[in-house]
């Protein structure tokens, strides 16, 4: 079974992606609201703000996953630094479950997967057969029409689907950029932080007032977990 799962989805990778077709979401993270787009090609898929427009600023940012090659390739920012970072496409195992919903006419079937700190529940549509979705979800046999995650603050809904669209994208030279994996990324990440921290209180001490503050950093992958729950880092 686990076989003919895998050579479905290696059929909807290399015979699905002839057309672009665009799938505006309501994205949730935390306690804001955005608008984002999913643009799928031929060759590859664009995850971005729905407001963004092409830009040539030399500090790009951006979120591209490279079907044939299997990796995403990203942008970060973090105080005040730019990272890239190329991570594995679709690095999620996971659960097919019963449970079914309609979205935007569409029936899904359910699934489950726990990722880099958290449990998601996704619909997906077997008629939409791109084995794709939003943000770095991927890897089931239909497009994700829908995500959240099981605390409720990471939530990604399809609201229009536009098939055949021309939505105009802007052309990113990667070749340019010093990615780094992952993991490497996950420790400079903590110590960007624990760095901010220090700066922090560095020149909290030449103030007088002794006020605790705390510093929370908002993410669905949960890499420095003291950052990211509760309250945050105290400084």
């Amino acid at each position: 079974m686990k076989i003919l799962f895998t050579i479905y989805l290696f059929l909807l990778i290399h015979f699905t992606y002839g057309q672009q077709i665009t799938i505006d979401f309501a994205v949730k993270y935390n306690q804001s609201n955005y608008k984002n787009e999913l643009i799928i090609t031929d060759s590859q898929t664009l995850w971005r703000d729905i407001n963004d427009e092409p830009t040539s600023n030399s500090e790009e940012t951006f979120f591209i996953k490279n079907q044939e090659k299997g990796f995403v390739f990203m942008s970060d920012f973090i105080f005040g630094k730019y990272f890239y970072i190329k991570d594995t496409l679709h690095n999620m195992k996971w659960e097919l479950m019963n449970e079914t919903k309609d979205i935007l006419g569409e029936k899904c079937n359910s699934a489950k997967t726990n990722f880099r700190g958290r449990t998601y529940i996704a619909y997906y549509s077997n008629n939409l057969a791109y084995s794709d979705g939003p943000w770095k979800f991927g890897g089931l046999p239909g497009l994700i029409m829908e995500v959240q995650s099981n605390d409720k603050l990471y939530q990604f809904i399809a609201n229009k689907i536009t098939k055949n669209s021309n939505t105009k994208i802007n052309q990113f030279t990667l070749s340019k950029y010093k990615f780094i994996n992952w993991y490497d990324f996950a420790q400079k990440f903590i110590l960007t932080v624990d760095n901010t921290i220090k700066m922090i209180k560095t020149n909290a001490s030449t103030i007088e007032n002794n006020s605790i503050g705390y510093l929370k950093i908002d993410a669905p992958e949960i890499i420095y977990y003291k950052a990211q729950e509760g309250k945050g880092i105290e400084y």
